[in-house]
This record gives structure tokens, sequence and C-alpha cells, in this order.
């Protein structure tokens, strides 16, 4: 069976978010998958950001911008109290567990790259990106299907508040992949 969060955390380890370079090529790019040195729809540049969507849309050509979450170091942000949330991603306060910088997703390293540093995504950023600069050969990191579920899971809770649990939201994509005739690459061991 493939990796869930441990406890209460809303993130997989860390060594558990990327698809190992050797078979990064095998899938196409998605949401969740990191990118160096973006150039955004209003000629702004990033130093990396996450697709956050579309998700499975990106093969159509009438896509021609994607949404994206801008990815900062995580050491910017300004005490280390900060970097602690967005790295745990809950807090504990009067006996109870919290989500904490909601707003937040916290991106592992990618090893080896120019991007083997912890750092985190904004979903208060989201800015717009010419779909052409997103391929295999530009990505740094492909995100592995465990690791999209944590994102989505954090997204649909900072947007919509939904506190859905791992399994739940894997279960939602389980079913839209099974669904999805055009789904690319290897499926997740959880699909039937």
């Amino acid at each position: 069976m493939s990796p869930e969060p441990a406890g209460l955390s809303p993130y997989l380890h860390h060594a558990d978010y990327w698809v190992a370079a050797a078979e990064a090529g095998e899938y196409p790019v998605r949401q969740g998958d990191l990118f160096a040195n973006v150039q955004t729809a209003d000629g702004a540049h990033l130093d990396a950001a996450l697709i956050a969507h579309p998700t499975c849309e990106l093969g159509k050509a009438s896509v021609t911008n994607v949404q994206v979450a801008q990815v900062r170091p995580l050491d910017v942000l300004p005490d280390e109290t900060q970097r602690q949330l967005v790295v745990a991603g809950i807090s504990e306060k009067d006996g109870s567990v919290r989500i904490a910088f909601a707003h937040t997703f916290f991106v592992a390293p990618v090893e080896p790259s120019a991007l083997d540093i912890p750092m985190w995504a904004d979903f208060r950023e989201l800015v717009l990106a010419p779909r052409e600069q997103f391929t295999q050969d530009a990505r740094i990191g492909a995100l592995n299907h465990d690791a999209r579920v944590t994102l989505i899971r954090r997204y649909l809770y900072f947007r919509l508040r939904w506190s859905l649990s791992f399994k739940q939201v894997r279960d939602m994509e389980a079913a839209r992949i099974t669904a999805d005739r055009a789904f690319a690459g290897p499926r997740p061991d959880w699909v039937v």
C-alpha cells in the first residue's frame, strides 16, 4: 500500500514527495509538479512554481495558460516558529490540533537539483503562466500520486475549508482517474 501521512500531519514524509528522476519521464506534467524560472503571463519572473490548475487538462490545445502557485525557500519566512508551522502544517493550542498556515503547502527538497532546499507554495499567490514552458524536460520535480493527494487535500481545505481525510481525497482521486479514459502515465496502485 502507498504511504500516507503519519499521525496528524497533513504531509507525507519528505522523501515520499517526488517520482524518482529515472522514472519521471513516464509521468506527464500534472498538478503539483515543480518548475524553476517560470515566466508569468504578465511578464513577471518566478524563481519556482507549482502547477495548481488545470489538472488533467494540460494536454488540451485549448489550455494556453495554467495557474501556478509561487514557491519560495522556507528560510525567507521571518522566524523559526513560522517555518516549523509551514513544515508541520498543523499546530496545537489548548489541547486541540488545528490547521496552521492553511494557505501554504510545504514543498520538500528535490534531490539532486537547484531546488534541493525546503520550500513552500503560497495558494494566495496564484498567477497565470503560459503553458508551453511546462514540459517534462523543464520540470524539476514530478509530484507522485500520493503527494498530489496531499496537495489536493490542502488546497481544498484552504479554498473551501473542507476538512477531508487523506483517504477521502485519495478515494475521490481514484474515482476520477478510473473514469478518465485519457489518463496517461503509470496509475497509482490504489486505482483499480
